[in-house]
């Protein structure tokens, strides 16, 4: 089963009202319900996928502002088209190691983006590039457009959700949290915790930021959702 965007997941078509949405949500839900579901995939990952696609298409149905979804490992934020550039210097993806699964991942961030997510010698876990030491979007004769929606696809894939998009403040931070961890002059727990909660407060941080409210001049860019 592949799903290439939010609509498709639910079934929906664009431009669909929110009792629609909700209508689509409720059948798709009941699909995928322990007592019922049989399929190959994980049913608690479909599910995951499913609200996650339920709340991006209500919110923008409820609220048409011109505005796109940018995925992240927690949870994705509203954009503006013509402010994406300005984030994308502003926000970086930032890697929760402790979460990652490593080479075990199904979804690796590796294989998608390459050029900016690599394997940690440290602790065997994918780890993305500095804002430092990244060399640009243009990756390899590509455009910016591709590495940004290799990017995008990589955070939107992740199974454990442990890719968030950070500032540059916020990255060297977390960074430096982590590598307490690593060297072992933080407990594993206690850091954990840490890090989760820098995280969450990062994030609702980073989302209250002023948008502006204009219209897209072109249809958004989705990841793939399976």
């Amino acid at each position: 089963m592949t799903r290439t965007d939010p609509w498709e997941l639910l079934g929906v078509a664009e431009g669909s009202t929110a009792e629609e949405i909700k209508a689509a949500f409720r059948t798709k839900i009941k699909n995928v319900h322990p007592d019922v579901y049989r399929g190959e995939m994980d049913a608690q990952e479909i599910t995951t996928r499913l609200v996650l696609a339920y709340e991006l298409l209500l919110e923008e149905a409820e609220n048409p502002t011109g505005r796109r979804w940018r995925s992240s490992g927690s949870g994705g934020g509203w954009i503006d088209d013509e402010e994406e550039d300005e984030e994308d210097g502003d926000l970086w993806p930032w890697v929760n190691e402790i979460r990652c699964l490593g080479q075990s991942c199904r979804s690796s961030c590796i294989v998608t983006a390459p050029f900016l997510f690599s394997y940690a010698e440290d602790t065997a876990r994918a780890r993305a590039m500095s804002p430092n030491a990244f060399q640009g979007w243009s990756v390899g004769g590509e455009t910016k457009d591709w590495a940004r929606y290799c990017v995008n696809l990589a955070v939107g894939q992740c199974p454990e959700l442990c890719i968030h998009y950070v500032t540059s403040d916020q990255h060297a931070e977390l960074t430096d949290k982590l590598q307490g961890i690593i060297d072992g002059m933080v407990p594993l727990q206690e850091g954990a915790f840490d890090i989760q909660a820098y995280i969450a407060k990062a994030s609702y941080d980073n989302n209250r930021r002023p948008r502006a409210k204009r219209r897209p001049k072109a249809e958004g860019e989705y990841v793939d959702w399976y």
